[in-house]
């Protein structure tokens, strides 16, 4: 039998938005409701927050979360994560990153469930489809990261930029012409994997990017992408936080 763990890595010194992780959200820190949502999955064994800062220590463990402290020298969530994990007994590892409003305990056992049966999985991760009112404005938005799938359900590649471009559009909207897909910063790694990409040396476009599942395919890794219908949100800033409407419900 599997044994999973969830690391939920946090940093008070967010670039865009400072202090996020511990920004009060309906009388909760918003870092509360990620680990709530991991709470709910039904295959994940273990769950804590990874972080290098004794104040998002404290409030973990104020609301009964475990937390595992680490240096200050992970660059990423998932080398972070590779650190949090090293001695543990453990086969599957499930980095969500600290800012994901919605997500649900069912999202992940689906995809925990499709590397318990698929051994060839190493790396895997989550997408939704870019569609509503507000495409062109997501299409465009550089916090918003865009992917594209293969046609064997692999991620491509991943920007900040519109990827695929639409060169000639015509009159159509681009979204007419291509089910653009925004990714989700949720990461299913088998531990041997991640233990791997915190060996491997950053890679360029990841630099430039900013974009951490990079180094996978610059290192000719193949992440598995599974999309989904949910509506979850990263928050990057304060106007994020406008949108949330009844996410949290």
């Amino acid at each position: 039998m599997s044994h999973v763990t969830a690391i939920i890595p946090a940093r008070l010194q967010s670039k865009r938005f400072p202090r996020k992780v511990l920004f009060p959200l309906k009388g909760k820190p918003l870092i509360y409701y990620v680990w709530k949502a991991a709470t709910q999955s039904k295959l994940i064994n273990q769950i804590f927050i990874a972080t290098d800062s004794e104040e998002i220590g404290r409030t973990v463990n104020s609301f009964g979360g475990a937390v595992i402290m680490t240096s200050a020298k992970p660059k990423n969530g998932s080398e972070r994560a590779a650190e949090a994990v090293r001695e543990m007994k453990t086969n599957i590892v499930v980095n969500i990153q600290a800012d994901n409003l919605g997500l649900k305990g069912s999202i992940l056992d689906r995809v925990i469930r499709e590397m318990i049966a698929d051994r060839k999985i190493n790396f895997a991760t989550l997408a939704r489809k870019i569609d509503g009112k507000d495409w062109k404005k997501k299409i465009n938005n550089p916090d918003v990261v865009k992917t594209i799938m293969t046609a064997d359900s692999h991620a491509g590649w991943f920007s900040r930029l519109p990827i695929p471009y639409i060169q000639r559009p015509g009159r159509k909207r681009s979204i007419d012409l291509y089910s653009f897909l925004e990714h989700i910063g949720v990461y299913f790694y088998r531990k041997q994997a991640l233990m791997d990409y915190a060996l491997w040396d950053r890679a360029m476009t990841e630099k430039v990017e900013s974009l951490e599942q990079l180094r996978i395919l610059e290192n000719g890794g193949r992440i598995r992408l599974f999309t989904t219908r949910t509506n979850i949100l990263s928050v990057d800033s304060k106007k994020v936080l406008e949108k949330i409407g009844n996410i949290l419900k």
